[in-house]
């Protein structure tokens, strides 16, 4: 932004920071004695992201040495050599929250050219096979599967994934590279939750197991941060649109969805099903989720080889370097995600001929495109609308994204429920918005059939209190009555469902009640007419009502 303000605070906080440091390079919040014994490596890795955002920023040397002398202590300390202590010994989860220093150690080394840095970046990926280590790379190859990896804690190996891809994107080797994109694969496939974030209690659990209830703990904000993350850097380093697809999905529900937009507060976890719970006060994911929605405008535009890519569609300007001596300012107007109508103005610095690539979401149900109001012939059906051309300032783009209404299928977690998606959007039934409604759990889509579900906008009904700006309205059914429901964005939500009852699962007349011994219970069925859910806590709700 440029805002002198935020300037003044880096520069205070760098300067207390830089201050603080003890003169052997230590920057922790241990005492002598406790050192190395708890998260103290994993505190200096935070240190090191700081310092190292801030010289990327303002070119400070101060921030620079600062960061070479932790590194320079961590490489004096752990290490394969006699007297160095085992790194993966130095902290929790088999090693992984020390091992996560591995993305940072290498950023310094790309701003240094210090051999030291990335030798100690190579002893960090050699310690992951140590007596007790999470064996990160040999585990991926040899099942596929992030649950064979340490112990299944998203964060850490998310955060060593990403260290992974800067450590092969600085010497080429695709040994570092397959272990990211083998997690990636099983995560996208059979861990992600549809608001775009991964774990339950901070855990990877089992293929599509994701409960969605504030007990399960949904969503750690660190998680869905480095997932974010992890598709940030290969959309980087491939230029595919898969991870853009990604990206958006995480931005727009679940990094959006976790902070409360009137105060700043933040949720350590984000459900699915129930409410929100932002807090102030000082925690990993209060300090995660700010640098994943500081990250946006890095995901939204840049160059793919000699082209300018669009790859999400945010209101916003940017400027994209191409070839010596050509920059391209783009100027982006647009409601989306409320609309998909969004106009870009193409400003190179010379008229030149370059492509203009258009990210095709996975989603829309159409797309179009037209240049000075005159429709262009695409190039290709890929993911990607391409417009090569002879591009002069001032040159118009709109585009035309269509935004039907999609259902999801609840799967092994929710079997007999739906979720209802608009674009990137996941929409959700909000208490608050439809006050009529005594029991949301109870309520229903009175359709799902493809095409046949409707949304209306019913933004002109929401309260005046009511932060956000988009509302739905579609035909329900509940208490079985036909009842109009309101969903709202999962981002807007604060008390809420997402996952809503099939409308051909509704309970029919009155309900027999049963009683189930433990070991019947998890595969019951359904009961007399009702359904009986798969989730304890979710059957006791219904009992109680």
């Amino acid at each position: 932004t440029g805002d002198p303000r935020l300037k003044e605070k880096l520069d205070r906080v760098a300067r207390a920071l830089v201050a603080s440091q003890h003169s052997d390079g230590y920057l922790g919040t241990y005492t002598s004695d406790q050192r190395w014994s708890g998260w103290d490596v994993w505190v200096h890795t935070y240190d090191l992201i700081g310092l190292l955002r801030y010289y990327e920023v303002t070119g400070s040397e101060p921030a620079l040495q600062a960061a070479q002398k932790i590194a320079d202590l961590l490489a004096a300390t752990f290490g394969d050599e006699p007297g160095r202590l085992d790194l993966i010994a130095a902290g929790p989860r088999q090693g992984w929250a020390a091992t996560s220093v591995l993305g940072p150690i290498c950023v310094l080394y790309r701003y240094t050219g210090e051999k030291r840095y990335l030798d100690f970046a190579r002893y960090i990926v050699r310690s992951y096979d140590h007596a007790n280590g999470p064996r990160i790379i040999r585990f991926l190859e040899a099942t596929g599967s992030v649950l064979a990896a340490g112990n299944g804690k998203a964060y850490e190996l998310l955060a060593n994934l990403a260290g992974l891809i800067e450590l092969h994107r600085l010497t080429g080797e695709a040994s570092l590279l397959r272990p990211a994109l083998i997690a990636w694969k099983d995560i996208a496939t059979r861990r992600l939750y549809v608001t775009g974030t991964t774990s339950a209690e901070e855990r990877f659990r089992e293929d599509y197991d994701l409960p969605g209830e504030e007990s399960a703990g949904v969503g750690e904000g660190c998680a869905t941060m480095t997932w974010l993350e992890l598709n940030w850097q290969l959309l980087r380093l491939t230029g595919e649109p898969q991870y853009s697809d990604q990206l958006e999905r995480t931005v727009y529900n679940q990094l959006l969805g976790a902070q409360d937009p009137r105060n700043g507060n933040l949720c350590f976890f984000t459900p699915l099903n129930g409410r929100k719970r932002p807090a102030p006060g000082i925690s990993c994911c209060g300090s995660s989720e700010p640098r994943g929605i500081a990250l946006i405008p890095q995901l939204a535009w840049g160059a793919l080889g000699n082209s300018v890519a669009v790859l999400l569609y945010a209101p916003g300007e940017a400027v994209v370097p191409l070839e010596a001596g050509l920059d391209v300012a783009l100027r982006s107007e647009t409601r989306y995600p409320a609309d998909g109508v969004v106009t870009l103005t193409v400003r190179p610095s010379h008229p030149a001929r370059f492509p203009l690539e258009l990210r095709i979401p996975e989603w829309a149900s159409s797309f179009q495109a037209s240049v000075n109001h005159t429709r262009p012939a695409p190039r290709n059906d890929g993911p990607f609308l391409e417009i090569d051309r002879m591009w002069r300032p001032g040159d118009t783009v709109r585009i035309e994204i269509g935004m039907a209404a999609q259902v999801i299928d609840g799967g092994r977690s929710y079997p007999g429920y739906i979720a209802v998606k608009r674009g990137p959007q996941v929409l959700a039934l909000e208490a608050a918005v439809n006050p009529s409604l005594a029991h949301l759990h109870r309520a229903a889509p009175k359709v799902i059939e493809p095409g046949l579900l409707q949304l209306e906008d019913a933004s002109t009904g929401l309260p005046k209190e009511w932060n956000g700006s988009q509302a739905y309205a579609i035909d329900g059914i509940a208490g079985g009555k036909p009842q109009r429901l309101v969903l709202v964005p999962f981002a807007d939500a604060m008390n809420y469902r997402v996952w809503l009852v099939r409308p051909d699962r509704m309970p029919v007349g009155q309900v027999a009640l049963t009683a189930f011994s433990s070991e019947s219970w998890s595969r019951s069925g359904d009961v007399a007419g009702s359904v009986c859910d798969e989730r304890p806590d979710t059957y006791r709700t219904t009992l109680e009502d």
